[in-house]
């Protein structure tokens, strides 16, 4: 009976969270106008280079203005969930703990490869709206901008080059570390999963994600990504060491690609829309996760209705 009571309790606390969330999203989704005064844009200097720092209340984004992608995002508690640097630079593994990790990492394999990447100078950022930061390669081949709002943030593929494939990457640190033992990763595959695959020794898991999410057992929060208009593209999640030890290495990044497939290859090739953003809420139960997939299915339904 006591079982029955806590489970009956749980069921009825997740309806509330939910009926409210759904309530802050529709309210958030209403009053553009407010919520642009929740959003600070300012210019600063993260690591010897130029960035935008967007301010929310949900985190801080650190946008490298040449490189056209995020060195560091910085949660409510202050951790950073990308953890960027520049030295060690292109060495595989080792880089996984510095210049391997940004978002969204779009171009590879190209004359512009390295374009929306920290740490690259492919690139020109400008601030075009108050909650707004449109990037252009310095190739005029690609444009791409960010609109930020108080606990996500939309990623709009404006121009791509016709002759070269791009894709989504999240390569970072799950609750500011590396630490594949104590992380879960979920999606709209199921969750949350605990299983560890591995970059180094070739173990990764491909699917078709529309969504997922990152979180570490020690976070009372989720990052989670999504794909405005699901596909049916390869899609891939792994953790990377820096090391020969692979996921026993003492640092490292998750490795998630929205349009990786096999043999790291790109995949998309047309105009796309993403989303990336906070849950404030751990997930480690599959009532947890169902609370967190209704939210995500509205957000993402709602933001792509959108023009």
């Amino acid at each position: 009976m006591a079982g029955l009571r806590r489970h009956t309790q749980s069921v009825r606390r997740i309806n509330i969270e939910m009926t409210n969330m759904r309530f802050i999203l529709f309210f958030s989704l209403g009053l553009v106008a407010h919520l642009h005064a929740q959003v600070k844009i300012d210019t600063m200097h993260y690591l010897g280079r130029p960035h935008f720092r967007i301010g929310t209340p949900a985190a801080s984004w650190y946008y490298d203005r040449a490189g056209g992608g995020f060195s560091a995002l910085f949660d409510s508690t202050g951790r950073d969930w990308i953890g960027f640097r520049m030295q060690p630079w292109g060495q595989y593994p080792a880089s996984a703990a510095s210049s391997f990790r940004g978002m969204p990492n779009l171009v590879y394999r190209s004359g512009d490869s390295g374009a929306g990447h920290p740490g690259h100078d492919l690139c020109v950022s400008t601030q075009t709206a108050p909650n707004q930061i449109t990037t252009r390669s310095l190739s005029g081949r690609w444009v791409w901008h960010w609109t930020f709002y108080p606990t996500y943030a939309i990623l709009s593929v404006d121009k791509v080059d016709t002759t070269h494939a791009y894709w989504f990457l999240y390569e970072g640190t799950p609750g500011g570390r590396f630490s594949p033992a104590a992380q879960y990763f979920g999606s709209d595959q199921g969750g949350p999963r605990y299983d560890q695959p591995d970059f180094y020794t070739q173990q990764m898991e491909f699917d078709h994600y529309h969504w997922a999410y990152f979180g570490d057992t020690a976070v009372e929060q989720v990052l989670f990504v999504g794909q405005l208009t699901p596909d049916t593209l390869q899609d891939t999640f792994s953790y990377l060491g820096d090391t020969e030890a692979g996921v026993a290495s003492t640092n490292g990044m998750v490795v998630f690609g929205l349009g990786r497939g096999p043999g790291n290859r790109p995949l998309f090739t047309s105009l796309q829309r993403f989303v990336v953003g906070f849950w404030p809420h751990a997930v480690h139960k599959e009532e947890e996760h169902r609370m967190l997939t209704e939210y995500l299915n509205i957000l993402l339904t709602k933001i792509a209705q959108q023009p």
